[in-house]
C-alpha cells in the first residue's frame, strides 16, 4: 500500500510540472510503430532527456500528458522486488476511465527493476503497445535490453550530438555557412567540436571545466561500466588496455601485439582476458573497430582493426596531445557522422590507403579518404589511395574530405568529390 502512494505521487507530480527544458535532437523515431522501442547509447549522451522530446511530439499530436504514464528506476524512493502490477494499478486509481491501449509507458533506467523482462514483455501482450525503454551501460548494456524482449522491440541509437545539433545547442544558425559573422562562429564552433567532442553536457561549458567532467566521465565508463559490471578483479588491467586503445584510436591494432606488451611488462593475464576485456570496452559505446574491407569474411575477421572513439572529447581529455593532432581528430569525427547512419564501415590498405569504404542499403558504396589540410605535398597520395581503392570496389563513389585546402578546385579532377568536412556535415 505504501508503495503504491509512492507511485501515485510519483505520477501527479510528473503531470503536473511542465516538461523539462530540452534541446531538440535529429533523431527521428516514427511513433505509430506499435513495438517496443529501447533508446540505446553511450553514457551522457542523452537518452533520458530524448524521452522528454518523445513525449512533447505526442503531446502536440493531441496525447494528453496524463495518457504518459512516466518513471524513472533510479528513484530514491522505489524499492519493489515483486508484484510489478502495483505501478499499473497506482497509475489506473488515478485514471480509472483511461483506455489503457491509449497509455504511452516510458521506463528510465529499467534495468533497476529485477526480472523486468517478463513484467515488460507482459505490459506489451496485455495492456499497451506504446512502451519506451532506456536503461544504464552499468548494470545491463542497452543492447541486452532490447535482446531481452524476443522480437517485441526496435532499437534507436543516441550517439552525442552531431555538429548540426552541436551548432543548434549554441543557438547558431547552420543553414548560414556564408555570411562573415555567422561563418566565423561556425568555424570556432569547428575547432571546439572537434577538440572535446559533443557530449551534450559540454557544449557551452567554460573550456577550464571541460577536461575534468570528460575524466569523470572516462572514471565512470572505467570504473561502473566495466569493472563493476563485468566483476573485473584487476582494475589497472582493464585501465592500461583502455587507455592504449585510446591511444590508438584512427590506426590499425592488434590484440595480440597488445597481448604480448603485456605480458613482455611481466603483468600476468590470458590472451583470452584481453580479448574479452577489448570486447567489453567495445560494447559499451567507448571505443569501436573497423575491419579491413575483404569480401572473404574470415579475412575481415582475421585482420587487424582500425580503432576509432565515439566522441573525440575522450581522446583529449586522456591524452592532450592529442588536441594539437587534428588530422586524427578529424578522421575520428567523420568516422562517428558515418557511424550515425550505417555499421557497415571499413578501411582498405595495402601499398595504398583508403581511410573509409561505406556501404548502406540506400545508396551506391563510398570511398572517403580524409585530411586536415589538403595541398600539394599530399594530394597525389590521398587521390592514389581513393583510385587503387576504387579498383576494389569498382562501383563506389569517391569522396575527399579536408577543413582547409591550398589548391583551387579545378586542380582536382579524377572523379573525385572534393568537399570541405564542414558541409559534409552540415548536409
Amino acid at each position: 500500500m505504501a508503495m503504491k502512494k509512492i507511485f501515485k505521487k510519483i505520477i501527479l507530480d510528473f503531470h503536473s510540472s511542465p516538461l523539462p527544458d530540452f534541446k531538440t535532437r535529429e533523431l527521428d523515431i516514427p511513433l505509430d510503430l506499435k513495438k517496443i522501442i529501447t533508446l540505446v547509447g553511450p553514457r551522457r549522451a542523452g537518452k533520458t532527456w530524448y524521452f522528454f522530446q518523445i513525449m512533447a511530439r505526442l503531446m502536440a499530436c493531441g496525447v494528453s500528458k496524463q495518457q504518459i504514464l512516466y518513471i524513472n528506476f533510479e528513484d530514491e524512493r522505489l524499492g519493489i522486488e515483486s508484484d510489478y502490477d502495483v505501478i499499473l494499478h497506482a497509475y489506473l486509481e488515478l485514471y480509472p476511465d483511461q483506455p489503457t491501449d491509449k497509455i504511452y509507458i516510458f521506463f528510465d533506467e529499467i534495468q533497476e527493476l529485477p526480472g523486468w523482462e517478463k513484467y515488460v514483455r507482459r505490459l506489451y501482450d496485455k495492456v499497451t503497445r506504446n512502451i519506451f525503454l532506456t536503461g544504464s551501460n552499468a548494470k545491463m548494456l542497452s543492447m541486452e535490453i532490447a535482446t531481452s524482449l524476443r522480437g517485441r522491440s526496435l532499437s534507436f541509437e543516441i550517439l552525442p550530438l552531431s555538429f548540426s545539433e552541436f551548432l543548434s545547442f549554441r543557438g547558431i544558425d547552420a543553414s548560414d555557412r556564408y555570411s562573415t559573422r555567422n561563418s566565423a562562429r561556425i568555424s570556432a564552433s569547428l575547432q571546439d567540436y572537434l577538440v572535446w567532442g559533443g557530449f551534450p553536457e559540454l557544449v557551452n561549458i567554460e573550456p577550464r571545466f571541460k577536461v575534468a567532467i570528460l575524466q569523470e566521465y572516462f572514471n565512470v565508463m572505467l570504473y561502473r561500466d566495466l569493472v563493476e559490471r563485468y566483476q573485473i578483479k584487476d582494475p589497472s588491467l582493464v585501465k592500461f588496455i583502455l587507455k592504449r586503445l585510446i591511444s590508438s584510436f584512427t590506426r590499425e591494432f592488434s590484440i595480440n601485439k597488445l597481448f604480448n606488451d603485456i605480458k613482455s611488462r611481466g603483468i600476468k593475464t590470458g590472451r583470452e582476458t584481453v580479448y574479452r576485456i577489448a570486447h567489453q570496452i567495445f560494447s559499451i559505446y567507448m571505443a569501436a573497430s573497423v575491419e579491413k574491407y575483404d569480401l572473404s569474411v574470415i579475412k575481415r575477421e582475421m585482420s587487424n582493426r582500425k580503432i576509432y572513439l565515439y566522441d573525440n572529447g575522450l581522446a583529449s581529455a586522456i591524452h592532450y596531445a592529442f588536441s594539437d593532432d587534428y588530422g586524427k581528430l578529424l578522421e575520428n569525427l567523420v568516422f562517428i557522422q558515418l557511424r550515425r547512419k550505417t555499421r557497415e564501415i571499413y578501411f582498405l590498405k595495402n601499398s595504398y590507403e583508403c581511410d573509409f569504404a561505406v556501404f548502406s542499403a540506400d545508396s551506391p558504396p563510398m570511398l572517403i579518404q580524409v585530411t586536415d589540410r589538403l595541398h600539394e605535398g599530399n594530394i597525389k597520395r590521398e587521390i592514389k589511395g581513393l583510385l587503387k581503392a576504387s579498383d576494389r570496389i569498382s562501383d563506389a563513389k569517391k569522396m575527399m574530405l579536408f577543413r582547409t585546402a591550398d589548391i583551387p578546385a579545378n586542380d582536382m579532377g579524377e572523379d573525385i568529390q572534393f568537399k570541405s568536412v564542414t558541409d559534409w556535415l552540415l548536409e
